[in-house]
């Protein structure tokens, strides 16, 4: 459990400046503006209050949107349709667009026997009706959200999903935890495979895109901790390896944000394929349950040569 006194001192936390020379200065016409990162909640119907009080409090600061990294539900709720609605209905009360990623709880896990003993690939297909048959994001104004974050999403797998805030892109990939879904139930190989591709293409298409238009940062993300400080799992090498790929291409800075350990930290642990630090790639973990008290707000400062600033917020309990 994280103990309060590192909590304050993680909230004033400004990104580490890189240690290579800086990136080249921000567009003159870029302005700032605010995130909140949440995930890995709710885990229990009496978490959905506690998801409805984030929210509201979410609701009354200026931010941009909301990312939610993943896992809608506890490993031994049920996979069923009504819980993906009742869950559904909480996310559409946020008042700012609410982007939500895909976790293992929801789908690959499925196939457990707690969860129901479902067919994990059917639940997915429920999944992508339920939360992201809309090409607009979650919210009570998905809509405008929509516009205002020039949201995509990639043809037939809508959970691959990129945006942009001024001169900062945005990119989300279907990458969970769970071992990324590989060999986690039968037959499940072939749909990694499929999905591995998928999200492959979009993250360089992302880089790509970044390069082309001169982006001043670049935001990554997923839902698994894929395993830095490890030898990562089969199902998450080839996605490490991307991510070194990506930070060797775009030299401004770089943050991958996620949930999957609910374990709140800000980092710098990918190394090169020499074993050096890559001080240009920053990872944000969320908050997750039963760490529900507190969320993670994200600032992009056009002036600072990090760019991105953290702080974590209290939820003030009975505000939902």
């Amino acid at each position: 459990m994280i103990r309060r006194d590192a909590l304050r001192a993680l909230g004033a936390l400004a990104l580490a400046a890189p240690a290579r020379a800086e990136p080249r200065p921000a567009p003159a016409a870029a302005a700032p503006f605010e995130f909140a990162l949440i995930g890995d909640l709710p885990y229990s119907s009496g978490d959905e209050a506690v998801l409805a009080a984030m929210l509201s409090q979410l609701d009354a600061e200026p931010l941009a949107f909301v990312l939610h990294v993943g896992d809608i539900k506890g490993g031994r709720e049920p996979c069923s349709d009504a819980l993906y609605a009742r869950r559904r209905a909480v996310f559409d009360r946020s008042a700012h667009p609410l982007v939500l990623l895909p976790g293992d709880n929801e789908w690959t896990d499925c196939h457990r026997r707690g969860a129901g003993a479902h067919d994990p690939v059917e639940r997915l297909a429920a999944l992508r009706r339920t939360f992201w048959s809309s090409p607009a994001p979650l919210g009570r104004a998905s809509g405008a959200g929509r516009a205002a974050l020039a949201l995509e999403r990639q043809r037939g797998m809508p959970e691959n999903v990129r945006w942009r805030v001024g001169p900062v892109h945005f990119v989300a990939v279907h990458v969970v935890g769970s071992n990324n879904g590989f060999d986690e139930y039968p037959g499940s190989r072939g749909e990694f495979s499929v999905r591995q591709a998928a999200y492959s293409e979009r993250l360089s298409a992302a880089v790509d895109r970044a390069l082309d238009e001169r982006a001043d940062a670049l935001v990554i993300a997923a839902h698994a901790n894929p395993g830095f400080d490890w030898t990562p799992r089969p199902g998450f090498a080839a996605f490490t390896g991307w991510l070194q790929e990506a930070a060797s291409r775009f030299r401004n800075p770089i943050a991958y944000l996620h949930g999957d350990s609910h374990r709140f930290r800000v980092d710098q642990p990918l190394a090169d394929r020499d074993g050096r630090t890559v001080p240009h790639f920053t990872r944000i973990e969320s908050f997750g349950h039963p760490f529900t008290s507190q969320w993670v707000r994200i600032a992009y400062d056009p002036t600072h040569p990090a760019r991105f600033h953290v702080t974590v917020r209290e939820v003030v309990r009975g505000t939902g």
